[in-house]
């Protein structure tokens, strides 16, 4: 009986992935196209540390398909990733990735608050840590929290989230001024209560008390 010598499996060639056409396909109006744009920046190690990828992701985080915006930030997130006593990539990359979020505004912080609401509600996964690793490294994310959480035209639950991700993150110097808003709405609350025919500009307001006093007990335990 003549023995078959053992198949070889010919090596896989793995195409190498041109960064310009897979960000092309990235900001493409199909989202089909920003997905398989978004899979091939993020299946080479070597396009995921391009500075060219990292400028497209910061500038995608207002990504409509809340699923897709969930992948970019936490492909941005991972950049300051630890694993195990160090960062996953070297200090040249995530320099690059900070001085992108270093230019974050208000529409950014929106942005991250609809995911987180997102989130909570089962519609988009996130790793748990990821908007604090983001958010530690936005210098003005504090005041433009504060700012989202006491504007009364932001949607209430918007406003809830901003609440929520300040105690989350820790931001200590916020203390005061949520302190604040919780007197006023209290204020206003006991007001209405006292005289129930005036109309209330903003009776669901309320609402926000909860979370501003576990935000607050979290904030003083943590200084």
């Amino acid at each position: 009986m003549t023995t078959r010598p053992a198949t070889r499996l010919a090596p896989r060639v793995i195409p190498s992935v041109e960064p310009w056409i897979a960000g092309e396909m990235f900001v493409s109006q199909h989202i089909e196209e920003r997905r398989r744009g978004f899979a091939l920046l993020f299946g080479s190690e070597q396009v995921r540390r391009s500075l060219l990828t990292i400028q497209l992701l910061a500038s995608r985080v207002d990504e409509p398909d809340m699923t897709l915006r969930a992948q970019i930030v936490q492909a941005l997130a991972d950049y300051f990733e630890v694993r195990g006593v160090d960062y996953r990539y070297p200090p040249e990359v995530r320099t690059v990735a900070a001085s992108h979020l270093r230019k974050f505004d208000r529409p950014q912080l929106l942005a991250l608050l609809e995911l987180h609401q997102a989130v909570r509600t089962g519609a988009a996964r996130l790793a748990a840590d990821a908007l604090t690793r983001l958010l530690e490294r936005l210098p003005g994310a504090s005041l433009q929290l504060i700012r989202l959480a006491s504007d009364r035209g932001l949607a209430l639950k918007l406003r809830s989230e901003a609440v929520e991700l300040i105690g989350r993150v820790g931001f200590t110097d916020a203390a005061q001024a949520l302190q604040g808003l919780e007197v006023r709405i209290s204020g206003r609350r006991a007001g209405q209560l006292a005289m129930a025919f005036a109309p209330s500009d903003n009776a669901d307001e309320a609402q926000l008390l909860p979370v501003l006093r576990r935000t607050l007990q979290i904030l003083n335990e943590t200084a």
